[in-house]
């Protein structure tokens, strides 16, 4: 699908590509062939183009680090898209993105200007992190791993790739129960091309892009708001006050349990501890994790059901890392490895996220089975 535009004194050709589709490769050819553009422009970020042209370096990627920002719940995330596209290209024996790689060819060998388009991935994926809340961010993973772990690759899955945009494919179904991700999957990244499009430079302009986004940046060429709020991760909104609410309702409660029955004091707060401890090291224990890092799970999770500051999983994963640290081959194979269910246990990357993920998720779970209980026994 080729458009002919004119903007801003120039012609712009937009190629509507199909990853999987040998026409578009063959379209993308003849019309640099035949049109000798100034610019070539394509729907790649400098981290996606990089990655096209050398081997991910996924042994620089520092684990401690991530565990210390808390953003191992977006890592696992990005994961497991970046495993469901790998699944993807092997089931179908496909090359995926070749009409990219036939522009970028042109442009070295023939000394163009060559011009990536899209949004920093990691900032587009962060935009639809923090827009989602806790509960679906828990949801949106479920879905992910469930999409991952399908044994057959659906007509759908192959219908969407024809539209020519994988990271919207591998996210189409969760973005039906999530219509916020659509906005920043979608119609910020047209905006984005739309504008910087409508700014190159050169009196002939070529654009290779997936064929979902070509209606979407035409209707946004002559858009001249600022593009700068889209290309950054907006701050995340720090209500301390409603941090506290929960750990201050779960002291009240046990105050409540303790002045109504006081020589329950002691058990009141031995069950806190077995409760919420308990809970939190079953959880690393189903990550695997090292016995080390069960009971450091189970000694800190109820203080991090106290403090919203002191999460349990960062502790229990700090401490996984510093016993099993992950080892290049780790890094290397980790996109293969979690193709498969046991790979999240056999890859020590991914084991140390599940612990972290785990022993959070399960200290949460016990200090809920904790407030129920304690509301039980208030009301009878």
């Amino acid at each position: 699908m080729k458009q002919i535009l004119e903007i801003n004194g120039k012609t712009l050709i937009l190629i509507g590509t199909a990853h999987i589709s040998e026409q578009s490769v063959q379209e993308v050819q003849e019309t640099l062939e035949t049109t000798q553009a100034d610019t070539i422009a394509i729907e790649l970020d400098d981290e996606r183009y990089k990655a096209m042209n050398e081997t991910q370096d996924w042994q620089k990627m520092d684990i401690v680090q991530i565990i210390k920002k808390k953003k191992v719940g977006f890592l696992f995330a990005q994961m497991i898209l970046s495993s469901y596209q790998r699944k993807i290209a092997q089931k179908l024996d496909l090359k995926l993105g070749e009409e990219m790689n036939v522009a970028i060819q042109y442009a070295k060998l023939n000394d163009k200007k060559l011009l990536l388009i899209d949004r920093n991935i990691q900032t587009t994926l962060l935009r639809i992190w923090h827009g989602l809340g806790w509960f679906e961010k828990i949801k949106m993973l479920t879905e992910l791993l469930a999409s991952l772990f399908e044994n057959d690759v659906k007509e759908e899955d192959i219908e969407r790739l024809k539209d020519g945009d994988l990271l919207q494919s591998a996210l189409q179904e969760v973005s039906k129960q999530f219509p916020q991700i659509a906005e920043a999957l979608i119609f910020e990244r047209d905006r984005i091309m739309a504008y910087k499009l409508a700014h190159a430079k050169g009196p002939t302009i070529v654009a290779v892009v997936g064929a979902a986004h070509v209606p979407g940046i035409i209707a946004n060429l002559s858009n001249e708001n600022s593009i700068n709020d889209l290309l950054k991760v907006p701050e995340k909104k720090k209500n301390t006050l409603l941090a506290w609410l929960f750990p201050a309702f779960l002291v009240l409660l046990m105050g409540l349990t303790i002045l109504n029955a006081p020589d329950m004091a002691f058990t009141t707060i031995l069950r806190f501890i077995l409760i919420n401890g308990s809970l939190a090291a079953l959880g690393t224990l189903i990550a695997l994790g090292h016995p080390l890092s069960i009971l450091t799970a189970f000694i800190m999770a109820p203080l991090g059901v106290l403090s919203p500051f002191l999460a349990t999983g960062w502790f229990a994963g700090l401490t996984e890392a510093w016993v099993h640290k992950p080892q290049v081959n780790d890094f290397m194979n980790l996109q293969t490895d979690v193709l498969k269910l046991s790979g999240f246990w056999r890859n020590r990357v991914a084991r140390i996220l599940l612990v972290v993920i785990l022993a959070n998720l399960f200290a949460s779970l016990g200090s809920i089975v904790y407030s129920i209980d304690l509301i039980q026994n208030l009301f009878k």
